[in-house]
């Protein structure tokens, strides 16, 4: 079904010839076939950035496709995050800056010095591995890819073999991405050069000053004022809900003004359901702590819903007939912490898409209710996810 979708939503946007197309993607599998056929199309400029970069044989292929792009003369800058990518200059730098191609390093952790020639941060060292130090939290959780001012790839896709449907029994991890054309790229493009540049003081002031839309195409994070607008916006939105508010989220754990939104929602008759993970694939069990939000969501009239078949790490929200995909969780992290990413659809024809994913993605869900969370649910799974609430701020 999954790459049925993306082929009939192609055929579908293809006819609105003047008019902006998004394509969407639920497998990795569909979306690095599409990534990187068009990097092998590429005349310009392609400007990859990722949180994860991963040694295995679709990391291999992605920076194959770069490579040869890069030596037929496209201008090529790859940018990828210290934490999720720590072992970056050891394995894809060099033969990828041997081409031609450029790359840097988003915040590496101060101990790695093999990636501090790559650092975007061009100061004396001692003040180098102060500054990496104090912003070890701050990451750069980004999936963009743009080619030649008029292709992107936004969402919540890694470069690692683990989106792909080989894995996982055949399923991959469930994802959401999309490819947009015919639209103004330029916010994209400045955000990322942002983060390569790492704009100074004053550079951020400005963007301080300067009026940030209330509800952009883009929703990009890269300054305090837009993480303030953005969240503010996105909480007026719940608020405002009339008939749904569909939420598939990899990590939910909500501050407590989305929290009474979500319940408030519910309380006056709107759809509000939530698909989470039941499976986590890193060593902190965030589900449990997400769990922490059950009974209250639940008594409110909130329908929870557990994905079963795989890793869950799509992030989309659904109010009404207003559609984010992209990299942002709702959590203290994606809220204060990372840049962060969403694209607000505009084509119908791609709302639809995300509206009929979420309710595929329920019939491979378990719905939970009061009583079935305190009874599946250990006593130490709740011990431990009340305790992982108290580093909120950090996750």
């Amino acid at each position: 079904m999954t790459d049925l979708l993306a082929t009939s939503s192609e055929e579908q946007l293809q006819t609105f010839s003047h008019q902006d197309t998004e394509v969407i993607y639920d497998n990795g599998s569909s979306f690095f076939d599409a990534l990187i056929d068009d990097i092998q199309q590429a005349q310009h400029q392609i400007l990859f950035e990722t949180f994860i970069f991963v040694n295995d044989h679709l990391g291999r292929r992605l920076v194959n496709a770069l490579q040869q792009a890069a030596l037929r003369g496209v201008t090529v800058k790859i940018l990828v995050d210290g934490c999720g990518s720590p072992y970056w200059s050891a394995q894809f730098a060099r033969p990828l800056e041997k081409a031609g191609a450029q790359t840097r390093v988003y915040h590496p952790f101060p101990w790695q010095i093999w990636n501090w020639s790559r650092c975007v941060v061009k100061i004396p060292w001692v003040v180098k591995w102060i500054y990496l130090l104090l912003n070890a939290n701050s990451r750069n959780h980004r999936k963009t890819c743009i080619i030649d001012d008029n292709i992107a790839f936004v969402g919540s896709i890694n470069a690692v073999r683990n989106h792909l449907m080989m894995t996982d029994n055949g399923l991959g991890w469930r994802d959401t991405a999309v490819r947009i054309t015919h639209c103004n790229l330029a916010p994209l493009t400045e955000a990322f050069d942002y983060a390569w540049e790492h704009k100074t003081l004053k550079d951020r002031l400005h963007e301080t000053l300067c009026h940030t839309q209330t509800d952009p195409l883009f929703r990009l994070n890269h300054s305090r004022h837009r993480r303030r607008v953005l969240y503010k916006q996105l909480l007026s939105k719940m608020t405002g809900a009339n008939k749904r508010l569909w939420i598939t989220n990899a990590y939910f754990i909500p501050e407590h003004r989305m929290l009474k939104a979500l319940c408030q929602a519910a309380q006056r008759g709107v759809d509000v359901r939530i698909l989470i993970p039941r499976k986590c694939h890193i060593l902190l069990p965030l589900p449990w702590a997400s769990a922490m939000f059950y009974q209250h969501l639940l008594k409110a009239g909130v329908k929870i819903y557990e994905y079963l078949p795989s890793i869950l790490h799509a992030k989309s929200v659904i109010i009404d007939n207003w559609v984010l995909v992209g990299s942002s969780n709702l959590n203290h992290r994606s809220l204060l912490h990372d840049l962060e990413v969403d694209v607000r659809l505009r084509n119908q024809t791609a709302k639809d898409i995300v509206k009929q994913l979420f309710l595929a993605d329920l019939t491979e869900s378990q719905e939970l209710s009061l009583n079935s969370w305190k009874t599946h649910r250990p006593w130490y799974q709740r011990l431990l996810g009340r305790l992982i609430l108290y580093v909120k701020y950090c996750l």
